[in-house]
C-alpha cells in the first residue's frame, strides 16, 4: 500500500501572522518527508518473512511506522485547523460557535478558560517539541487537551479536533524561538468553522461497548429451576451443591456452569445459626 499526498488544507497566503514560506516549507519538507519515510517502512515491512525475521527488526519498523503515520496525520490536521483569521487585536480572537462552543463552555468553564490551557500547554513545550490537541473522547462524550509526543497521541479512542505542531520547525522561520507569540499566531488562525464540522462528526461516535463478559452476566431465574441443597462452608466461603444423578456423568464444566447459575440467579436463603468450625445447612430460596 503507498499513502498518497494530501492537498494542503489551507490558504498559507491569506493567514494572518504566519508566512506563505513557513506554511509551504513545513507542507513541503516535514509533511512531504513523513510521508516519504512512512511509504519506505511499508514497502520494507511488506516484504520481510516475519517468520524468520528477528524479533528488534520487527520491533522497529512497526514503532517507526506508528510514528510516521501519525506524524502524517495529525499535519494534515495541523493545517486543516487554520483558516482565513480576520485581524485580531488583543484578545478580542475568533472564537467558535453553536455546538462547539457549548462544548467548550461545559468542558472547560468557558472558552477563554480553554484558549488559557490549550496556550499555556504549547508554550510549556518551549524549547522541545510535541503537539498539544483539542480531542473529543467519544466514551465520556467531552472535550480534553491534551499532549502527544513522538507523533503519537496518547488517549485511545480520542478524536483530535484541532492540532498544534510545537516541533520548531513549524515556527522557526517567523518567530525564531519566541514560542508565545507563534502559539498566538496559532490561535488567532484557527478556522473554526472547520473545527466545529470535526467536532460535529466525532459527536456522532458511538461509545465503546460496555466491557462486559458474558460469564459474568446475572442470568435470570430459569423455568423448572427446583432447589437444591447447598453447604456453605465459612472458613472458605465454599458452595457445594448435591446435584441429581443425570449430571453426574456429565462433563466437568456442564456442572460448574450450573453451579455458577444457580449461585448467582438463585441468591442464597439461610436459616439457622454460625457456630464455629461447623457446617451449615441452608436452601436455595427465590426471591
Amino acid at each position: 500500500m503507498r499513502y498518497q499526498l494530501k492537498p494542503i488544507f489551507c490558504r498559507p497566503w491569506l493567514l494572518n501572522g504566519l508566512s506563505t514560506r513557513l506554511i509551504e516549507s513545513h507542507y513541503e519538507n516535514i509533511y512531504g518527508g513523513a510521508l516519504r519515510r512512512l511509504n519506505a517502512i511499508t514497502e520494507k515491512l511488506e516484504s520481510l518473512d516475519f517468520t524468520k525475521t528477528p524479533g528488534y527488526v520487527i520491533n522497529g519498523l512497526k514503532r517507526e511506522e506508528v510514528i510516521a503515520l501519525n506524524s502524517t496525520l495529525l499535519h494534515e490536521l495541523y493545517f486543516a485547523s487554520l483558516g482565513v483569521a480576520p485581524v485580531a487585536k488583543g484578545r478580542n480572537i475568533p472564537r467558535p460557535a453553536g455546538a462547539l462552543a457549548e462544548a467548550l463552555a461545559r468542558d472547560f468553564g468557558s472558552f477563554e478558560r480553554w484558549r488559557d490551557e490549550f496556550a499555556a500547554m504549547g508554550n510549556a513545550l518551549a524549547g522541545g517539541s510535541g503537539w498539544v490537541l483539542l480531542v473529543y473522547l467519544p466514551r465520556d462524550r467531552r472535550l480534553i487537551n491534551q499532549y502527544a509526543s513522538e507523533h503519537t497521541p496518547c488517549i485511545a479512542g480520542g478524536i483530535p479536533v484541532l492540532a498544534l505542531d510545537m516541533y520548531e520547525h513549524a515556527y522557526h522561520f517567523d518567530f525564531g524561538t519566541n514560542t508565545r507569540a507563534y502559539v498566538d499566531a496559532f490561535i488567532k488562525n484557527i478556522d473554526w468553522k472547520a473545527a466545529e464540522g470535526r467536532h460535529e462528526d466525532a459527536a456522532k461516535v458511538a461509545p465503546p461497548r460496555p466491557l462486559v463478559q458474558g460469564e459474568l452476566a446475572r442470568p435470570g431465574p430459569r423455568a423448572g429451576m427446583v432447589r437444591r441443597a447447598v453447604e456453605v462452608r465459612p472458613g472458605g466461603g465454599v458452595l457445594r451443591l448435591r446435584l441429581p444423578c443425570r449430571l453426574q456423568d456429565r462433563d466437568h464444566a456442564a456442572r460448574g456452569r450450573l453451579r455458577r447459575e444457580i449461585h448467582e440467579g438463585w441468591p442464597l436463603g439461610l436459616e439457622g445459626d454460625w457456630r464455629r468450625n461447623q457446617t451449615y445447612r441452608g436452601t436455595i430460596a427465590r426471591e
